[in-house]
């Protein structure tokens, strides 16, 4: 029994070392997909190379004490590298063009101002949603910048405020010892203005009885001016007058004198009458009257104009007392107050805000990133079926010389295959994709016919290396895990359970040269970023040439289908 064991044991080892596609699988597939997975996935677990550095645009727009301190950490944080930039679109551009920009920060302006202010000061944030997983990596490293920012100017406040009240209570103390000496200042003060009031007093009432007594001077004197000049007109009509009535007296002194020669003649003609009328002399002439214009003259009211004294004005507004000079108040006693520390400014907080990159939101479901991703690495798989290993059937049974025997062309034969198989594959692709959009409510895009182009362009790839799996296994057993291993490491090469973001650069580099990367990146820009169809139609036309490559290289190898 010992015997059988040994010999079975041993011969089980030697017949594992002889099946070398059992030894693939053992060994080198494991190691294959290991050394993809832990280099795709090396920057989300913190283990990135040398050239795996995060690249992050920045839009300084507040050019304040803050941004310079974020753009400052930032710079100081492992694996992130700085990129000015000098507008949002070419934050934009940057983000979108770069396999390592997950994100763009704009630092919006006055950043610096409402933090200073103790607001909340908001930085956007332009996530790329197809890097979501790497933006969210940076965003607990921004999360911690920002508080980090926060306790420093926070610290800074206290220690500038524990500064602030120690100079304020020694301020206060000083004041109060000013204040107490500033009483006994305005004390002296009062009683030196009082004095100051009651000589302003007895000066203002001594001004006042000297400007009265000129006053009084002034007024006696213009009024006996004024009685002289009336004086003096009244005179001059008194003169009028008695001009005239001189003239009147020696018209009545005449007019007496008339009289008595009258009386004397009438005497004489009295004698004379009878026989001595002829020789009656003539009776005398009387003196003429006075003119009637001298007899007016005598009537004529007097016209006299009492002549107004000329008073001096009172004006008190011009009164000047000279004010004792007082005592001024100490201001140094009053500098302790000025000096006074003020408020202090609270910091407030810093913020982040996501927006999009693209059209799309910024957030996005994992299904949008699994459901086309897984549906390839299957629609690579299912290939192998439909086609390695299904030619390797054929082969077997002898369809495949019977075909050739009967006159059809081996060409025709593959791509009559590979059209069938591209075909199912592509509607195998729409199914997952109605599905993903009933069940998950993915979301198809702008334009959701335009998913079609890179689902059959990875259709028509995925035969084609269905057909070089079946082209160079050397037997049906060996297709299947050759062929599973290929589509395992394609499908993690080009990003289809990963962003391929997450991967190095010669790793991006090598993903270039397979048709899941190219159709990833159009579904990724019209699902997840929400480009316009036109983004498409680069990506669809290089898996298309990839996928000619695999046709071209099994149509080279079919001649070993039929030996």
């Amino acid at each position: 029994m010992l015997r059988s064991l040994q010999l079975i044991f041993l011969n089980e080892f030697r017949l594992q070392l002889r099946d070398r596609t059992a030894l693939f699988m053992l060994f080198v597939a494991p190691v294959l997909i290991i050394a993809v997975a832990g280099f795709s996935l090396g920057n989300l677990f913190g283990a990135a190379g040398p050239h795996s550095n995060y690249l992050i645009a920045v839009v300084d727009q507040d050019h304040g004490r803050i941004a310079a301190a974020i753009i400052r950490g930032l710079a100081a944080e492992p694996n992130c590298e700085l990129m000015k930039a000098t507008d949002v679109d070419a934050a934009r551009r940057i983000a979108l063009d770069s396999a390592r920009a997950p994100l763009a920060i704009v630092i919006p302006p006055k950043t610096t101002d409402a933090f200073e202010a103790g607001r909340t000061a908001t930085v956007e944030i332009m996530v790329d949603p197809v890097k979501r997983l790497q933006a969210d990596a940076l965003e607990l490293r921004l999360n911690e910048l920002s508080q980090h920012l926060a306790n420093v100017a926070q610290a800074d406040a206290r220690l500038e405020f524990t500064h602030q009240m120690a100079e304020l209570r020694s301020r206060l103390d000083e004041a109060g010892a000013q204040a107490r000496k500033l009483q006994f200042s305005i004390a002296e003060y009062r009683r030196q203005l009082v004095q100051a009031q009651r000589a302003a007093r007895q000066d203002l009432r001594a001004e006042i009885q000297r400007r009265l007594r000129a006053l009084e001077a002034d007024s006696e004197e213009s009024i006996a001016r004024a009685i002289a000049m009336t004086n003096q007109k009244l005179e001059h009509e008194i003169a009028e007058r008695r001009a005239t009535a001189l003239g009147l007296e020696a018209y009545f002194q005449e007019l007496t004198r008339s009289k008595a020669a009258f009386d004397t003649w009438f005497l004489q003609l009295k004698a004379m009458a009878g026989a001595n009328a002829r020789r009656i002399p003539p009776p005398p002439a009387m003196p003429p009257p006075p003119a009637r214009e001298e007899l007016a003259q005598l009537t004529r009211p007097l016209a006299i104009s009492i002549v107004r004294p000329q008073l001096p004005p009172f004006d008190l507004a011009n009164l000047r007392v000279t004010l004792p000079d007082l005592p001024a108040l100490p201001s140094s006693m009053l500098d302790p107050l000025r000096a006074i520390p003020g408020a202090i400014s609270i910091p407030g907080a810093i913020t982040w805000k996501d927006t999009s990159l693209a059209s799309s939101a910024p957030k996005v479901s994992a299904f949008e990133q699994y459901v086309p991703g897984f549906g390839v690495t299957f629609l690579m798989i299912d290939m192998l079926w439909g086609m390695s290993v299904a030619l390797m059937d054929e082969r077997q049974w002898g369809t495949l010389q019977r075909l050739r025997i009967s006159g059809a062309s081996t060409a025709g034969m593959l791509l009559g295959r590979l059209s069938a198989r591209t075909i199912i594959g592509f509607l195998q692709m729409m199914v997952l994709f109605g599905t993903g959009w009933l069940l998950f409510g993915i979301n198809l895009g702008i334009h959701p016919a335009m998913l079609m182009l890179p689902a059959s362009a990875i259709a028509f790839a995925a035969a084609g290396f269905g057909l070089v799996v079946a082209a160079v296994a050397p037997s049906r057993d060996s297709a299947l895990p050759i062929g599973s291993v290929g589509a395992l490491v394609m499908s993690a090469l080009g990003g289809c359970w990963w962003p391929l973001e997450f991967e190095p650069a010669w790793m991006r580099t090598a993903a270039l040269t397979v048709p899941t990367t190219w159709t990833m990146r159009a579904f990724n820009d019209l699902m997840i970023r929400g480009l316009a169809p036109g983004a498409a139609v680069w990506p669809t036309t290089m898996a298309f040439l990839i996928g000619l490559v695999f046709l071209s290289a099994g149509i080279a190898g079919s001649p070993r289908l039929y030996r």
